[in-house]
């Protein structure tokens, strides 16, 4: 198919566009009929209030029009429901700067900044309300994907279904086969057909590129599980040597301005935290020490930052003697170790706040990757490519591979998301992901496996797995 063929998904997204304007324009008549109702006389200059509206709407038209394509508004494939609150936040806080730019470069003041204030909010709702539409019907208008995993062995495909299937329905996605990519007929026959790939992480490096070459050949979507050094090329910058195009891989780690800010942000989350946190954490310290009369706090040896060595504060929440019959094995569904008051401060995560101690004593952050015992660390990095950059940061109570995986999500995959926080960072990242960790409170699904599946493969993968006790 002729790639410069009009088809349905264009004119969808030109629609999406020219409505988006309308809604613009509708938000700032709403919020001048707010502000002054029917009576639309300026008292100060005699002006018709919307006069100045009307001169400003050819530039308010074509800001949003240029504005929306920029963020990639029409784009809905496989956009989640917090992607449009977010496009909605973004797109309402740049229109409002340009609309409040325009009126003053035309020093229009019957257009009063009250109305651009009030039309802030009533974008973001008309906006969001036009996205979540629009993404319905194209939801409804497109048939649901197909996705075929290509990989080695039936084993190692299946283990990938199991872990990708339980959010394959919340991006329109249904599993179609499994293909070894060692038979190249059936790789090319899927490529060619309407369907998606998901390249497990045992593809070799060679036979990835060919796939990806041949989807990109044919417009086939793929997935790809990214390695070490393609996490560290995102971002980077791109120089030329004469006439080669090179792309700079820099140094993991933050430069000294972030980590200023960083530690900023780290003791003002840190004073609040405990200060309201500190009723909560009486009650609990009672609890725990009513229970079996054991320690209340657990502590441990953990690395931060440079791999250096510190002593992690928690909250007890397994038996004192948790491991005296299993050894070090990370937790799971009904862990039997799991005290019953320190089920529930693993659920809330009330467990955590006493490591905001050593976060003002800058051993940790607040976000940053999880600390891990030293034999694990040492294990983890001869087996695991690249484990030892997670140490360019001191470690955090919270991460992006804690908000977006769970309690047993593996060593490797969680380092994904370590390295690609790292290599991403900005405080506004942490931010987000104090907020998610809020989120992620409330959520349901903690644990992929048992503890008795976690026992019987005694696989090492995150802080929870410890000596006496651990989250």
């Amino acid at each position: 198919m002729s790639k410069n063929k009009v088809t349905l998904t264009h004119i969808m997204k030109i629609i999406f566009l020219c409505g988006l304007v309308v809604m613009v324009n509708f938000a700032y008549i709403t919020s001048f009929f707010v502000i002054f109702g029917r009576q639309m006389e300026n008292v100060e200059s005699g002006a018709n209030n919307y006069d100045a509206y009307v001169l400003l709407m050819p530039v308010i038209s074509l800001s949003s029009f240029v504005l929306a394509d920029f963020l990639q508004m029409a784009r809905f494939f496989r956009k989640k429901n917090v992607e449009v609150v977010a496009d909605s936040i973004k797109f309402s806080f740049i229109q409002t700067l340009i609309t409040l730019s325009a009126k003053d470069l035309t020093e229009l003041r019957a257009f009063p900044r009250s109305v651009i204030v009030l039309s802030f909010v009533v974008l973001m709702i008309y906006i969001f309300m036009w996205q979540m539409i629009c993404m319905t019907i194209s939801r409804r208008v497109f048939e649901t994907g197909s996705l075929v995993i290509i990989g080695s062995n039936i084993t190692t495909m299946n283990q990938v279904k199991a872990k990708i299937s339980p959010s394959l329905k919340s991006v329109d996605l249904d599993f179609s086969r499994l293909v070894r990519y060692s038979d190249k007929r059936a790789v090319k026959s899927v490529i060619r057909s309407n369907v998606e790939i998901f390249l497990c992480p045992d593809v070799p490096e060679d036979v990835k590129s060919d796939i990806i070459l041949d989807c990109a050949r044919y417009d086939t979507v793929v997935y790809v599980v990214p390695q070490f050094y393609e996490i560290s090329l995102y971002k980077s910058k791109i120089i030329y040597l004469n006439d080669l195009m090179v792309m700079l891989m820099d140094r993991m780690g933050l430069t000294f301005e972030q980590r200023m800010f960083k530690r900023i942000l780290d003791l003002g989350v840190s004073i609040v935290a405990l200060i309201l946190a500190s009723p909560i954490l009486l009650i609990s310290a009672i609890l725990i020490k009513a229970e079996d009369g054991g320690p209340v706090f657990f502590k441990q040896e953990r690395l931060t930052i440079n791999n250096k060595p510190y002593q992690i504060y928690k909250l007890r929440t397994m038996r004192v003697d948790a491991e005296s019959m299993t050894g070090a094995v990370i937790s799971g569904k009904n862990d039997p170790r799991v005290t019953k008051i320190g089920r529930f401060l693993r659920r809330s995560k009330i467990d955590e706040i006493p490591q905001f101690l050593n976060v003002l004593m800058g051993e940790m952050s607040v976000v940053g990757p999880r600390s891990e015992r030293p034999e694990f660390v040492a294990t983890f990095e001869k087996k695991i490519p690249g484990y030892s950059q997670r140490f360019a940061v001191k470690a955090g109570i919270t991460g992006l591979a804690q908000v977006a995986g769970n309690y047993d999500t593996t060593a490797q995959d969680k380092l994904r998301y370590d390295l690609l926080y790292i290599k991403n960072y900005s405080i506004l990242q942490d931010i987000k992901i104090i907020f998610l960790t809020v989120r992620a409170i409330f959520t349901p699904h903690l644990y992929n496996q048992s503890f008795e599946e976690n026992r019987e493969t005694v696989v090492s993968t995150d802080s929870t797995i410890i000596p006496h006790e651990e989250a």
